[in-house]
Parts: structure tokens; sequence; C-alpha cells
């Protein structure tokens, strides 16, 4: 049964601080424990995650807002989940922090409360698809931008690979685990006469032996007669029908769809390596990671994009919007998704990206909302300074034609098509053949009459190239350079490549918990800088 944590704590004579001299109090009220109580557990929407508990009657839940503020105080001291109950009994700033003194006998927690909680938010995600904790990041950063009276208008964009801390395998050592771990189930059965051939992969030593004592000559041998094992095996198992159930199995189904094919003769062979999907799976520890080469670098996890609003006159920014996805989503697609789908975008007025969140359909998603959108480069080949974008033809904005050309010229025959965005027009050979711009215009000479025909992503394509190099453009992409340093410090300070645990939903645990922590970092930063100099 869901209920609500106490929002205002009432003291009472026998709290601890009430026995602390006067300047260790005075302490305690400068420490991070009073803006920590005032910025995020009292400002944490309790019924957001209300979902996670019964609705009938029955044991009542410990505080949500206790639980999510040790979520995030987990972070902002790395701490392990028994060091931070230590430190919620032995420090007692942490009970300050968290509204506790008065109510310690009450409110007894330990490190299965909060695993529970963990898991409950797990599994919400995985039967929803909501992620409470990462609504709860972008609350608490609206509440946080409103007190520090943060100006909004300006945001910037970047995106970072989040490795897995899972092994990198080669494809002989990944065939060879996905073998042992079934075979390690069915050696769990009772009674099971698992076939000859596959008991030395119970023996010690003999991954080694497999795989570290194989010459480069003999790797593709190898791994062709491992894909042979996997595939006798899994065929071994679906007769037998015994551990079809259990995850091994399901890797090793998963192995064999994404990594062979069936000859010409019915043999079962491995597919060439170029030819294998960068989603197929890596490891069986973390069979949600997926591969991707960026950078100059192979990254195999999955990725994470941050939108950070600066206020340049504050010199202070928030994490405002963060999402994770595998690391095959493109830095396209999440410019093309926050633009058109998140609220955040109706509230800026100017979003600074780099060329690679480069996408039509974003550019136009961004002039339906009167979003200024930058971006500091754009991929493609290079335009000359001579080159005339099709931008510079003048188009009615009601009929959607070609009104004037670069020289101001009328066509004769303008159309547009409406259903595949296409503008085209004529125009006079006099005109044309005079036109001092006609060796750098898009017209084609035709028998009677130059023509010009290109499409709306052709037009608004060179419309961003035409800001590229303007005084505003280097402004924005100067302003949007002060987000890069954002991913690695998440990552270092908060040991977000380091994680306890694997997948695509139980990182987002760590990672909202880590970014309320930044942001609360950058608050009472900003808090200090603003407050009166003491002597």
């Amino acid at each position: 049964m869901f209920r609500p944590g106490d929002k205002d704590v009432q003291k009472t004579l026998f709290d601890q601080d009430q026995a602390f001299p006067d300047y260790v109090v005075e302490m305690l009220k400068k420490s991070w424990a009073e803006d920590f109580y005032r910025l995020i557990l009292t400002q944490i929407n309790e019924k957001r995650f209300s979902v996670l508990y019964s609705q009938k009657a029955s044991r009542p839940n410990k505080p949500v807002n206790v639980l999510v503020s040790l979520l995030i105080l987990k972070q902002q001291h790395i701490f392990s989940d028994e060091d931070l109950i230590g430190s919620l009994y032995f420090d007692y700033r942490f009970q300050y922090a968290l509204g506790l003194e008065a109510n310690a006998d009450k409110e007894r927690l330990c490190v299965n409360t909060l695993s529970n909680f963990r898991c409950r938010l797990v599994e919400h995600e995985l039967q929803t698809g909501e992620n409470l904790l990462q609504q709860e990041m972008e609350s608490l950063a609206e509440k946080m931008a409103y007190f520090l009276s943060l100006n909004k208008s300006m945001a910037r964009m970047d995106s970072t690979m989040l490795d897995s801390s899972c092994k990198k395998m080669t494809r002989i050592e990944l065939v060879y685990t996905v073998i042992r771990n079934v075979v390690r189930e069915l050696n769990k059965i009772p009674g099971l006469d698992i076939p000859a051939s596959y008991l030395a992969y119970l023996e010690k030593g003999h991954k080694n032996q497999t795989i570290y004592k194989t010459k480069s000559t003999e790797e593709a041998s190898k791994l062709e007669s491992l894909i042979h094992q996997a595939h006798d095996l899994h065929v071994w198992v679906q007769d037998a029908s015994v551990a079809l159930d259990t995850d091994a199995f399901k890797h090793l189904a998963r192995l064999l769809q994404e990594q062979s094919v069936e000859s010409e003769d019915g043999i079962t062979v491995p597919i060439e390596g170029t030819k294998l999907s960068s989603r197929i799976l890596q490891n069986p520890s973390d069979p949600d990671a997926t591969f991707r080469h960026k950078g100059g670098d192979h990254h195999i996890g999955n990725s994470l994009n941050l939108v950070e609003v600066h206020d340049p006159e504050k010199e202070t920014g928030l994490i405002m919007h963060a999402d994770l996805k595998e690391n095959t989503h493109s830095d396209a697609q999440f410019g093309e998704d926050f633009v058109k789908e998140h609220p955040l975008a109706d509230d800026i007025e100017t979003l600074a990206v780099d060329g690679a969140y480069y996408r039509q359909e974003t550019v136009k998603h961004a002039d339906d909302k009167d979003l200024e959108i930058n971006f500091s480069q754009l991929t493609g080949r290079s335009v000359s300074d001579d080159y005339i974008g099709v931008d510079q033809f003048e188009i009615d904005p009601e009929t959607g034609k070609i009104t004037r050309c670069p020289q101001g010229h009328e066509p004769t025959f303008p159309i547009y098509d409406a259903e595949k965005e296409i503008y085209t027009a004529k125009f006079y050979k006099e005109h044309c053949q005079q036109c001092p711009l006609l060796n750098q215009c898009q017209v084609k000479e035709q028998k009677k009459a130059y023509h010009v025909s290109f499409s709306e992503n052709k037009r608004r394509t060179d419309q961003t190239r035409a800001k590229i190099g303007t005084k505003r453009h280097q402004e924005l992409s100067n302003f949007r350079a002060g987000v890069e340093g954002v991913p690695s410090v998440l990552k270092r300070a908060y040991r977000l490549e380091d994680l306890p645990v694997r997948g695509r939903v139980r990182p987002k645990i760590w990672l909202y918990a880590s970014i309320i922590a930044q942001n609360f970092k950058r608050c009472t930063k900003h808090l200090k800088k603003m407050a009166p100099a003491t002597v």
C-alpha cells in the first residue's frame, strides 16, 4: 500500500542537533545536507511512484522520497549499498538531509530496502516502458532551474558511448562461452546424460586450450568447428526438451540465428565476419549490448544523449534531459526525437548541436516550433563559396510556388507538388543567358527555357549550409562546444562505465541518479558563488 513520506519534519527536543554547540549547528546548516533536504528531498514527487505499490490495504511502503534520495546520495558519494546504509546510521548529515532525525526508529532502512525499490523500478519499466526515475530527474531539473531563475532559452546537445563493463570477446570466445553456459545448465539437471563430446566443456583448462592456444591460421577452422558443435547441441537440447527456458539456451538459439547459415550441402557454417550485424550478441553476460564504431574506437554497450540548458549570464547550466538507447541509435534520431516529442523543445528558443544530429525532419519540426537550431558543421560534401543554394529562390508561403530567382526574375511556369514537396519553375532564356550568376545557379538549359527543380529537403539543407560561417553560427558553435565535457565528467565522476549491473534498463537507475547528483552539485555551487561573503 502506498504511503507518502513526510515533507516537513517536526523538530523535537530529542533530535541530535539540539545538543550540538551553536558553531556545529551553523556548520550543519552550511553543509550539503541542508541544501539536499531543501532542493531534493522535499521536491520529489512521491505520487509518481505510487504505481509501484499495491492499492490494496497492506503493509505501507518506506518513504519514496527517502528511497529516491538514497539512490542519489549513493551516486553523489560513490558508495556501495553497504557504505550508504552505514553512512545513514553513523553520519548525522545523511539523517538530516533525509529528514530522519525525528523518525529514525520508525523508518528503519537496510540494504534490501534499497534493492527491492530498484527491482520495482526495473520491473515497472520492463512492463510499461515508463522510466519513473527519468521523469523525476527532469522534474527536479525544472524545479532547480526555477529556483535559480535560470534562463532556459538556450540549450545544447551532445551524445557519448556508454560502454558496458562486459568483456569484449572474439567470435571464437563468444561461441565457446555460449556452448559452455548451456552445458553447465544441462549439468545441473539430475540424471541427464550429456553427450560425451560436450563433457570437456566442464573441465578446467579446456577454455584456454580451445581459445588462447589456437593459431591465427587455425581460427577459421576452429570457428567453423565450434559453430557445428553449437548447432548439434541446439538440436540435442530441443530433442531432449530440457533447459529450453534458460537464458543459456536462448543465447545459443540467438547465436546460431545471427552468426550461422545453412550451406547448399545442408551444413551449418559461420557467416562471413563483414556481414555480421552490429546488433548481434556481444557477450552473454550483457545480451542487450550492441556494437558500434565511432571516433576511431570500437564500443560495446549503449549510447547516452544529453540536453543541457545553459544560462550564459549566470554561467550555470543544468542537464534537463537524458536518454539511453542501444549504441546503434544515431545522433540524428536522438535529435529528431527530442525536437519532435519532448516538452523542453517547446520551451527553449535556441538549440546548438553538431553536424551528426542533422536530419531534414529535425529541421522541419524545429521550424514548426519556431526553434532556432544550429549545426556546428554538416557531414557530406563541402560546398564551394561560389555555389548558390536553392534557398535563394523566393517561395510564396501560401501557394508554395517559386516567385523569383536569386537575381529577382519571375518564372513563367511555377509548379509546386505538395505531395512530393517538389518545387519546379521555368525562366525566360534571355533573362538567364544575360544573368551574371548563371554559372553558379541551379537552373538547367532546355530547348525553350531554363528549368529548375528541387525538393523541400534540398531547400532546407541549403538554408542550413548558408548559415555556416556567419557570426551567429560561430557564436552558437562556440556555445555548443561547452557541452562536450559533460559526458566525460559524468562517466569519470560517477563511474558510469564500471557499474555493478548490465543491460539497458538497470543502468538507467545509476545514470539518472548521477545526473540528479550532478545537477545538485551545480546548483549548490552557484548558490555559494552568489552568497554574500562572510568574514
